[in-house]
C-alpha cells in the first residue's frame, strides 16, 4: 500500500490481483434457482482497489472497489462476473467504534445483468477483553432483478460476531449469528432466515515462506411463507423452506512479500422441501494473488 501523508490527513491506497483454476461439482446460481448436476470447471479472475483516509486518530473513511469473474469451460450459461462498491465511515468512541456503510453491487450471468443490490449497514464494536473483540451490525437490503422482477425484495437483518485472538493475533476464532427477514413482491419468496457460522484462523511460517490456514463452517435456515399465504398451482412450487450448510477450508503461502498462492475447498449440503434445490456441491480452486 502506499501512503501519503499531510495536513489533512493520512492517504492509503492498495490493491490486489488474483487469478486462478476452479472446478465445481454442481453448477448453482441460487438467486434465481438454477441448479445443475453438472460439473465443470474453468477459471477465474478478480481485482480489488481500496482507499483509506485518516484525517485524525478517531475518524475513518475507506471506500473500495472490487471485479470477480468466473468462466467455465462447458456451461458457459454459469458464466457469472460481479461488480461491487463500498465505502466505510467509522468513528472511534471511548467504548467502541460506530460506523456506517454502503454497499453496491451488479451481478451478470453468461454476460447479462441479472441482479442488482444495495445494503446499508450501520455497526458498533468494541473490545470487551484485550483479546476479545464483538461486533453487532444492522443491516438494510434492498435487491431488484432484470426479468424475475417477481422476486424483487427488501429486507433487515441483525448480526453480532465475537473474535477472540492468542498467540501475538495470529490466531483468531470468531463465532457468530444473524437474523433476516425478507419481504419479497411475490410472497412465494418472502422468507424469515437465521443463520449460525464459526471461523477459525492460524499465521504460521513453513519452510521459511509465511503461511495461513482457515476453516468456516456456516449453517442457515429459512423458512419461507407458508401454503396459506399465497396460492400456487402444485404443492412443489409452494414448499420451499430451505436449510444449507458450508465448509470452506483455506490454505495460502506468501511465495514473495506481495505475491501469494491461495488455495481453497468447499463443501455445501443444500436441502430444501423442492426436490429441485437440494444437491451437494464440492468446489476447489487454486490461484495466485499479488498485493501492492
Amino acid at each position: 500500500a502506499s501512503v501519503i501523508a499531510d495536513s489533512n490527513g493520512d492517504l492509503s491506497i492498495s490493491g490486489e490481483v488474483n487469478a486462478g483454476l476452479i472446478n465445481n461439482s454442481a453448477l448453482s446460481v441460487d438467486e434465481i434457482d438454477n441448479v445443475s448436476d453438472e460439473s465443470d470447471s474453468g477459471n477465474e479472475i478478480g481485482i480489488t482497489l481500496n482507499a483509506q483516509w485518516l484525517p485524525n486518530d478517531k475518524f475513518k473513511l475507506v471506500a473500495g472497489y472490487s471485479y470477480q469473474q468466473q468462466n467455465y469451460n462447458k456451461f458457459s450459461q454459469f458464466d457469472l462476473a460481479l461488480h461491487q462498491v463500498n465505502i466505510d465511515t467509522s468513528y472511534q468512541l471511548n467504548t467502541g467504534e460506530i460506523g456506517v456503510r454502503l454497499d453496491a453491487a451488479t451481478a451478470s450471468l453468461a454476460t447479462k445483468t441479472f441482479l442488482d443490490f444495495q445494503q446499508a449497514t450501520m455497526y458498533y464494536g468494541l473490545f470487551i477483553q484485550p483479546q476479545t473483540y464483538i461486533r453487532t451490525s444492522f443491516k438494510i437490503k434492498n435487491k431488484s432483478f432484470a426479468e424475475l422482477t417477481d422476486r424483487d425484495a427488501e429486507a433487515l437483518a441483525v448480526s453480532a460476531d465475537i473474535f477472540h485472538f492468542t498467540n501475538n493475533a495470529n490466531t483468531m476464532l470468531m463465532v457468530g449469528f444473524n437474523i433476516e427477514e425478507e419481504t419479497a413482491i411475490n410472497e412465494a419468496f418472502t422468507f424469515k432466515g437465521l443463520g449460525f457460522g464459526t471461523k477459525v484462523s492460524h499465521k504460521f511460517t513453513l519452510f521459511g515462506f509465511g503461511s495461513q490456514i482457515g476453516l468456516d463452517w456456516r449453517y442457515q435456515v429459512k423458512d419461507y411463507m407458508s401454503i396459506e399465504k399465497f396460492e400456487a398451482e402444485s404443492q412443489d412450487e409452494s414448499e420451499r423452506d430451505e436449510n444449507r450448510q458450508v465448509i470452506t477450508a483455506t490454505w495460502s503461502v506468501d511465495i514473495f512479500d506481495n505475491l501469494a498462492i491461495k488455495t481453497e475447498l468447499e463443501s455445501g449440503d443444500y436441502g430444501s422441501d423442492r426436490d429441485s434445490l437440494t444437491y451437494k456441491q464440492n468446489a476447489a480452486s487454486v490461484g495466485i494473488s499479488y498485493k501492492w
